[in-house]
């Protein structure tokens, strides 16, 4: 899928992989970063391209649910 050009203005929320905090930023922040400093915890964090990834897909299949246009997965039990 890769980082999707549409999402660069939206606002994504990601949790800081230190403190678990709630950060939302604008897509286009999250593809130029590389490390950023929490503002909960202080630590310098990197977000990897992988983590980019996830938190871009993270946000498509909540947007996806929301509108009806994606099931969830089946349940486990």
């Amino acid at each position: 899928m890769g980082l999707a050009n549409d999402l660069f203005d939206k606002s994504l929320t990601f949790q800081c992989p230190r403190c678990h905090a709630a950060l939302t930023k604008k897509g286009s922040w999250i593809k130029s970063v590389t490390t950023f400093k929490c503002d909960r915890c202080h630590e310098t964090v990197r977000l990897s391209y992988t983590d980019k990834l996830a938190i871009f897909e993270r946000h498509r299949r909540q947007t996806a649910l929301s509108a009806g246009t994606e099931r969830p997965g089946p349940l486990a039990g």
